[in-house]
């Protein structure tokens, strides 16, 4: 008997449709959800934090002048001041070195062109010379 009873339970149980039902609640979820995401903001906020404050130290600590005093000031723009007059006094003189070797060039190609022309007109010596 306890098998016809047991075999009757299995055929119900078998023939019922089953749905899946969660475990927690829906809110517990959404609040577990919530709070990783808080956490894991919090942590991001942190880490980006302590990075500025590390890179905010090492570039104050580049970026500070140190105190310079009026005199040395105006040694270093005088001396600034006449590096750049020498510079311009060396531009200048490529400047015109360049500008009398283009002469010279421009001089050259007339020249050439000239006695380019002066032998196109002569005659060829050979022909000139009278044939026996």
């Amino acid at each position: 008997m306890a098998d016809r009873r047991f075999s009757r339970d299995a055929g119900s149980l078998t023939h019922r449709a089953y749905t899946l039902q969660p475990v927690r609640p829906p809110a517990l979820r959404v609040a577990a959800w919530v709070l990783v995401c808080a956490l894991s903001a919090a942590v991001g906020a942190a880490g980006v934090m302590a990075w500025h404050a590390q890179r905010t130290d090492t570039a104050a600590d580049s970026c500070s002048a140190a105190p310079v005093d009026e005199g040395t000031e105006q040694t270093e723009l005088t001396r600034t001041r006449l590096a750049l007059a020498q510079e311009a006094a060396a531009r200048a003189a490529v400047q015109k070195a360049a500008d009398s070797a283009a002469a010279d060039v421009a001089r050259l190609n007339a020249e050439l062109q000239f006695l380019h022309g002066q032998s196109k007109t002569k005659p060829p010596a050979h022909a000139a010379a009278p044939r026996r």
